[in-house]
């Protein structure tokens, strides 16, 4: 408490210091059709378009005809406070897991640990202990999200089976004002449901081409209330956040950047972090210290045309939980046994980009990554570990052959060298294929359809279930087959889009066998965009199943998650004379009874509903001011995404709840 309490207050200092400087977090850049000097909330990509991302230079590509795109102007509209806000606007992404620290992101019902997710290029390896996150992302930092569901290109990296997620970090140019040497921002929030405090700050500059920018955030505070009034133990924040970034580019676009992150959790949490309680003498708590870390390097030239434009990427990351106890039912006491897990991974990339003109390139390049998984406690003092090491080829062509028609594809090839626990070898070579289309059949109508045929090797297991009698002689590598087919209308500020989908996983590792799935369905999406303002809505339907049917979130495992029919919906608009943006949105699932087949309970709907006020006084034009009204009509209700809603509660699992009605207060400033 001594140590909270010491960092809660030498945040506060900094926070005050920031204040008496002044100014507002993120520069903004009026709405089309706007006075170019009012502070208005850029507004136009809070729909989401395929056709026009200022951070993607493939935006307009065929392969991302169905592609997701978070910008940061949408980030600076909904200010997420974790992954589950991040990805708040789209049906299809689903985010669940109660609170940060267990929070795993589904695409059309796939974990992510079946896409190719990277950070800044670097490729993540966090497959530790399934109680806990996977990809533990502080919202604050992030620039822009990609994801590609199903389809991926060739260049989203190996193992994309099921698409991909691309997170992209702040430069000092995305926060930097204009015609300035140095800044910084400064925040501080407040959650009244768990009282917890939020304080963030940054510093960064440049100068003769040079940059620098360094960031950290801590939260602490009390356990949440759930919607139906239980305080759940374990779920209060302890997050410390660090991210350092330098950079030189020279007058003809050369840039080098590298980069250091850290985000770390130490503190109690529920014994089985993703549940809410276990009918079992089990204690209610025990520590957990979660580290997850990414550092990186890479080359490339910012607005490079011709037939030079490299990507050169080199980084590592790793993911390590430590869990101090684990509890003996036969002695019915905590056994200490100082268990670690470990996954950490090298990865790295050389590409170019050969642009034949301004609508045609062809993209080639090489690949590695070279990823561990290690386990240890007093039991096992020289640990059990596997190891993976893998290298690819690859090229991924985008051609505009006719005035309407996109078309995109590409092709991979990796050789993986595999080591088990026991030391068993297995070599395997995969070659990759994807091939997409997008046609204009007139000025507002688009049709798209795309397949890909992806090998994945052979995955490291979770280490946290690593058992030295596995048997390795039977493990094949793992394939998925996508299909993707949608069509897209824009009229005047109007869109309509609507997709099917379908992917079929064949070797699917599980321990030391295989086992096969699938998962399709359908994403709907209506959006609106005015002068000052936007309204969206999305509907997804998916279906996961194994070969024998129907799955419960237990036999969902780490293939994905039974989410069923999800809807999301934003309405924001701003008042420019008065400096106020307005928004609401809402959050809602239908019942599922797919989980009843596979012998589970049926999984209830929910309906919850938030709002937000954001507020820069003209007086003060460096300020903002924001009140979020979260959970309103205090739903009970856990996620679609988080496991366990299908067990009952009484005499097995009980799920770990969402939060309860609450109320978020915060400022920004910067200077």
């Amino acid at each position: 408490m001594q140590i909270r309490m010491h960092k809660r207050s030498l945040f506060a200092g900094t926070f005050l210091c920031f204040t008496l400087v002044g100014s507002q977090v993120w520069s903004q850049t009026a709405t089309q059709g706007t006075d170019s000097g009012s502070d208005a909330t850029a507004l136009e990509k809070l729909v989401v378009s395929t056709s026009e991302n200022a951070e993607d230079s493939h935006a307009d590509a065929a392969d991302r005809s169905q592609s997701i795109y978070i910008s940061r102007d949408d980030l600076a509209i909904t200010d997420p406070q974790d992954l589950k806000e991040v990805f708040a606007g789209d049906a299809a992404v689903s985010v669940g897991g109660g609170m940060t620290t267990t929070q795993k992101v589904y695409v059309n019902s796939i974990d992510e640990l079946n896409l190719a997710v990277s950070v800044d290029g670097v490729q993540q390896n966090n497959r530790v202990f399934h109680h806990h996150t996977t990809n533990y992302v502080d919202p604050t930092l992030l620039k822009s999200v990609r994801v590609d569901p199903g389809v991926a290109p060739a260049d989203a990296g190996p193992g994309a089976l099921g698409g991909s997620i691309i997170y992209e970090t702040i430069d000092v140019a995305d926060v930097l004002e204009e015609g300035k040497d140095f800044g910084g921002f400064a925040q501080l929030s407040f959650d009244t449901n768990s009282s917890t405090f939020t304080e963030a700050g940054s510093l960064y500059g440049r100068k003769n081409g040079f940059e620098l920018l360094g960031y950290i955030k801590y939260a602490a505070g009390d356990d949440f209330t759930a919607g139906n009034g239980w305080t759940i133990p374990g779920t209060a924040p302890d997050v410390l956040s660090y991210l350092a970034k330098g950079a030189w580019q020279s007058l003809d676009g050369h840039r080098i950047e590298i980069k250091a992150q850290q985000i770390k959790d130490d503190a109690l949490r529920p014994y089985r972090a993703n549940f809410g309680g276990l009918s079992s003498t089990e204690p209610e708590t025990r520590r957990y210290d979660l580290t997850q870390r990414n550092f990186s390097a890479s080359y490339g030239i910012e607005g490079a045309e011709g037939l030079f434009d490299p990507n050169i990427v080199i980084g590592y990351s790793d993911a390590t939980t430590s869990v101090p106890t684990y509890f003996n039912k036969g002695g019915a006491t905590n056994v200490f046994i100082d268990s670690k897990g470990v996954a950490k991974t090298w990865s790295g990339k050389a590409e170019n980009t050969f642009h034949l003109d301004d609508r045609n390139t062809i993209t080639a390049g090489v690949d590695f990554y070279t990823t561990d998984s290690e386990y240890t406690d007093v039991n096992t003092i020289d640990g059990l570990s596997e190891r993976a090491t893998n290298a690819g080829f690859y090229g991924q062509a985008r051609l505009e052959p006719l005035d309407k028609l996109r078309l995109s594809f590409g092709a991979r090839g990796d050789n993986q060298w595999f080591e088990g626990l026991d030391g068993t070898k297995i070599d395997n070579f995969g070659l990759s294929g994807n091939v997409y289309a997008a046609y204009d059949i007139n000025d507002f109508i688009t049709i798209n359809a795309g397949y890909s045929n992806v090998f994945g090797g052979i995955d490291l297991e979770e280490n946290f279930v690593f058992n030295g009698s596995w048997d390795y002689s039977g493990l094949e590598p793992v394939r998925a087959q996508n299909l993707t087919a949608g069509v897209e209308f824009n009229y005047e500020g109007l869109q309509l889009t609507g997709g099917i989908f379908q992917t079929e996983f064949r070797n699917f590792r599980e321990n030391a066998s295989n086992k096969d799935f699938n998962t399709q369905g359908f994403n709907l999406g209506l959006g609106y965009n005015w002068e000052d303002g936007s309204v969206r809505v999305s509907y997804s339907n998916s279906e996961l199943k194994v070969e024998d049917g129907h799955v419960s979130s237990y036999t969902a495992g780490d293939m994905g998650m039974p989410v069923g029919q999800v809807i999301s919906a934003q309405v924001v608009h701003t008042f420019n004379q008065h400096g106020l943006t307005l928004g609401t949105s809402l959050d809602a699932a239908l019942d599922y009874d797919g989980t009843q087949k596979a012998g589970g309970l049926p999984l209830p709907g929910y309906t919850v509903v938030n709002a937000f006020a954001e507020y820069k006084p003209a007086q003060l034009p460096n300020l903002t001011l924001r009140l979020e009204a979260n959970n309103i009509f205090d739903e009970e209700y856990s996620d679609r995404a988080t496991y366990g809603a299908d067990y009952d509660s009484v005499t097995s699992v009980r799920e770990l709840y969402e939060p309860g009605r609450s109320f978020l207060l915060s400022a920004k400033v910067r200077f």
